[in-house]
């Protein structure tokens, strides 16, 4: 859409504004790629993974987007945050007649960390080994080695994370009766509490941070310095909900001592690129770039006096392309950092009606360090709300190609009603290489969740559920 954006105008020498409709913004972007996955893992009898082999298939769509990227971080973190000796993952995308997919967060990892997780839940149960021990004993920690062959340096505090979760206390079952909006299908009055199992699960993912493979990720800010005490920062990174203008703000008083800081619209007329919101970068990049073009400016208003105006690009530490044949680094580390999270979730399904409702989640995520704990709060609190949309009720569904649903009709998302309390732990580990020591947190809470709430519904219902999202029709009569 933006390519257009800029041809037109070019073409017509006339300012051209474009705007999909609902149905061609379903059309016309891409979603998440759909998968099969198949997966064995194999453990001594005491719990410690031996080996792992995944096969994963993923429908790209009619052209390749972002698919060659997901393809590969799929691969990345199939084995999930644990320490395994020896894997085999086989990771292929391919061309289908069906609408293109693409970049959509939690980019391949939030499809292998579903299957793995069960298969972990699984691999526990045959072993008569508690789930959460099971994943203590093996969860990969900084100096040990990922399965592309890159070295955990930075920090990855996966078995606090687990800890903290698993700490969390759930809540006590809720007495009947009560009121239909607190029982699964909800508004719709179906059931009085008759038929109504609650379930619990656990899972724990991880994700890499900032672009990867070789990829040049940098981000842009200039600052100037007024003679009377105050500062304009300018900085092209994109604000979508997420907080990065708060962050950039932030930054900047910090660094410079003064409250007195405007921040000027985000644009590239005035400031280099920041490259785009996506990969859990951008306030890690954002505050790189504040960060050293404030320092930049004191420095030049220390030497010459005056008002300053200074512009400095951030990069975070070069990484190199995986590769393609083997899925092994390649003179370098592919990815820049990563984070892990862990989620527990309450369920209660309906089992003859096959409804559900997710009752609580609770969460631990590594966060490097939180600069704005409310802020990184709420970022977990979407991410998850993201996650229960896609292990309960989000699926574009197409017939010869087409989109059957494309609208908020036949489309659903979770409401308000849908989203349960969420209790979020921040485990603070500082980065070593990220500003501040922060990381981005906007991916982790959906790569986990949707795992965690189908493990919760395995636990109410006894029934494999290998798919999501999960129906009514899945559940119902079958348990």
């Amino acid at each position: 859409m933006q390519i257009h954006s800029a041809l037109l105008p070019l073409h017509t020498n006339r300012p051209v504004k474009m705007v999909y409709n609902r149905e061609e913004s379903f059309s016309g972007h891409v979603h998440r790629h759909p998968a099969r996955l198949w997966a064995e893992h194999r453990a001594t009898r005491d719990g410690q993974l031996v080996n792992l082999r995944m096969r994963i298939l993923l429908d790209g769509g009619a052209y390749a987007s972002s698919s060659t990227a997901v393809t590969s971080n799929a691969a990345s973190f199939a084995t999930g945050p644990y320490s395994v000796p020896n894997a085999l993952i086989e990771s292929t995308s391919v061309y289908t007649n069906n609408p293109p997919c693409g970049a959509m967060r939690g980019f391949g990892a939030m499809q292998t960390c579903f299957a793995a997780e069960a298969q972990m839940d699984k691999l526990a149960a045959e072993l008569g080994i508690d789930p959460v021990e099971l994943r203590l004993l093996n969860a990969i920690a900084p100096g040990d080695t990922l399965s592309t062959g890159q070295a955990v340096t930075g920090a990855l505090p996966v078995a606090e994370v687990i800890k903290r979760c698993a700490a969390l206390a759930e809540p006590a079952p809720e007495e009947l009766p009560r009121e239909a909006i607190r029982l699964p299908g909800g508004a719709g009055n179906t059931t009085r509490g008759e038929g109504v199992r609650r379930g619990v699960g656990f899972a724990v993912g991880f994700k890499n941070i900032c672009y990867s493979e070789g990829f040049d990720d940098f981000c842009a800010a200039r600052v100037r310095l007024f003679e009377d005490g105050s500062a304009e920062v300018h900085c092209a990174a994109a604000e979508v909900g997420q907080g990065v203008t708060n962050v950039i703000l932030q930054v900047a008083r910090t660094e410079l001592g003064t409250d007195r800081v405007r921040l000027a619209p985000g644009s590239t007329a005035a400031v280099r690129s920041s490259g785009s919101a996506s990969a859990s970068r951008m306030t890690w990049m954002a505050a790189g770039a504040v960060r050293d073009a404030c320092r930049a400016a004191l420095e030049e208003r220390e030497s010459i006096g005056g008002e300053v105006d200074v512009e400095r690009v951030y990069r975070h530490r070069p990484t190199n392309a995986l590769d393609p044949e083997t899925g092994q680094v390649t003179g370098g580390p592919a990815h820049v950092a990563f984070a892990c999270a862990a989620m527990k979730a309450v369920v209660e399904v309906d089992v003859d009606l096959g409804l559900t409702r997710v009752v609580w989640m609770g969460t631990a995520q590594d966060v490097g360090k939180a600069l704005n704990p409310q802020a990184v709060e709420g970022q977990i609190e979407g991410g998850t709300a993201q996650g229960i949309g896609l292990a309960l009720m989000e699926e574009i569904q197409t017939h010869d190609g087409v989109i059957t649903n494309a609208s908020f009709t036949d489309y659903l998302i979770p409401t308000a009603l849908d989203v349960p309390p969420i209790v979020s732990e921040l485990v603070e580990d500082p980065e070593p290489d990220a500003p501040y020591g922060l990381k981005g947190v906007g991916e982790p809470p959906t790569v986990v969740s949707t795992a965690a709430i189908v493990a919760a519904l395995r636990n109410a219902t006894g029934l494999e559920l290998t798919r999501v999202p999960v129906r009514p029709d899945d559940i119902a009569g079958l348990t």
